[in-house]
């Protein structure tokens, strides 16, 4: 395993979950063992569908706009701005979306990061 190092303007987003996602570290791209990291970059309306990680823990940390967290079965909404950090346990219903004026970007960590999402 070795250091890896990469800029976000040179990362293409690709679409996960219905919002655009730069992906940046996986197990697949840097030999991660225990960590999945991405950033979204939300335009108003924009988000990531409610999903799942039946295993895995997941960290959002917002780092500019603002918008609803969707927490639980119930989907419950919880307002979030800059410099808010959200923990999702495995198995936890959650999604995001841009429900202020302005990009919101937030930062996802997942561990560990070889499981993939599911839509619910």
């Amino acid at each position: 395993m070795s250091v890896k190092i990469s800029r976000l303007d040179e990362v293409e987003p690709k679409r996960v979950l219905g919002g655009p996602i730069k992906i940046m570290f996986t197990p697949e791209t840097a030999d991660t063992k225990h960590l999945r990291f991405s950033v979204g970059y939300f335009d108003p309306g924009e988000g990531l569908a409610a999903h799942v990680h039946p295993e895995s823990e997941e960290v959002y940390y917002v780092i500019s706009g603002s918008g609803t967290v969707y927490v639980g079965e119930e989907r419950k909404p919880t307002r979030v701005e800059a410099d808010t950090a959200i923990y999702i346990p495995p198995g936890t219903v959650h999604g995001v979306e841009n429900t202020g004026s302005d990009k919101l970007v937030v930062a996802f960590f997942v561990a560990p990061g070889k499981e993939r999402s599911i839509v619910v």
